[in-house]
């Protein structure tokens, strides 16, 4: 299978994903003026993923304590992972206002502008995270990621290399780099860092739905099944994974499956119609 099928069957949006890495959200202690009581029960609420009720307390916090930079961030994080990016770039840029040296909120800034389509100024605010904090791994990987959106490739590997370096069990930095191996190609290095991802963090859906997709070009359609089937699993309205099942599904003659999989990605996201379109046409030619 070539690679532009292999490059058909990665998700357009894997890279969002991964570029809202955003910094494990600390239960930190705060200083002395300020009531930690709403942090770490924000905290312990995001763990259990009601981040409603997260939310709620962090504003708490802000109401009272309104130059709590850590309430701003957190409540940021949480934005983030919703989808509210502005809201989420307004919390960053209050934390960095409190705390012009806070690398983590430019870190985070840089991915909610890179999925903003800013990618200059998320270049700008990865570079200022490695600056303040030249061991944050987080912020290497995520700048591999701008940098690769750039054509810089060299400098991807670079990063995504010395964000593994700094921590060789940032989960992240493994599904960034095999991302970048598999849009080029490189499908046993591709595997390598989706099972290392996946052995570093066993809820990243995403990484078993790209590994599924080097599965499936190395024409291993029955375990290319089963981490489609485990990333179902673990977010079942995750629309990708139905659309990258039913490619699989298409390639090894199994129409009525692909049919029914593509049905259900278009009921969880229908501004994926034109592209699953001109996906499965292009899959049908290449059978």
């Amino acid at each position: 299978m070539d690679r532009k099928i292999l490059t058909l069957l990665v998700p357009g949006l894997a890279l969002c994903l991964a570029i809202l890495n955003a910094s494990t959200i600390a239960a930190q202690t705060t200083s002395k003026t300020i009531d930690a009581s709403h942090i770490n029960r924000g905290n312990t609420w995001s763990s259990k993923d009601d981040f409603e009720r997260a939310i709620k307390d962090y504003t708490n916090t802000i109401v009272f304590h309104p130059n709590s930079a850590i309430a701003y961030y957190n409540r940021g994080v949480l934005w983030q992972a919703k989808g509210e990016l502005n809201k989420a770039l307004a919390d960053y840029n209050k934390a960095i206002e409190l705390k012009p040296r806070y690398a983590s909120a430019y870190n985070n800034r840089a991915g909610v502008r890179y999925a903003q389509g800013r990618i200059e100024e998320a270049l700008a605010d990865c570079n200022r995270a490695i600056e303040i904090d030249s061991y944050h791994a987080g912020a290497y990987t995520n700048r591999g990621v701008v940098r690769n959106a750039k054509g810089d490739a060299k400098g991807a590997l670079m990063d995504h290399n010395e964000a593994i370096k700094l921590d060789p069990h940032l989960a992240t930095a493994y599904f960034n780099r095999g991302v970048f191996y598999l849009n080029r190609g490189d499908l046993k290095l591709a595997l390598t860092d989706f099972n290392n991802a996946i052995e570093n963090a066993p809820n990243l859906a995403m990484a078993y739905v790209n590994r599924g997709s080097v599965r499936v070009a190395q024409g291993d359609l029955d375990r290319a099944l089963i981490d489609y089937d485990k990333a179902i699993n673990l977010d079942p309205m995750m629309a990708a994974v139905y659309q990258n099942r039913g490619i699989a599904y298409l390639f090894f003659g199994k129409e009525s499956e692909a049919e029914r999989d593509f049905a259900r990605c278009l009921e969880l996201d229908t501004s994926l119609k034109d592209s699953l379109a001109k996906a499965i046409a292009a899959a049908k030619k290449r059978r």
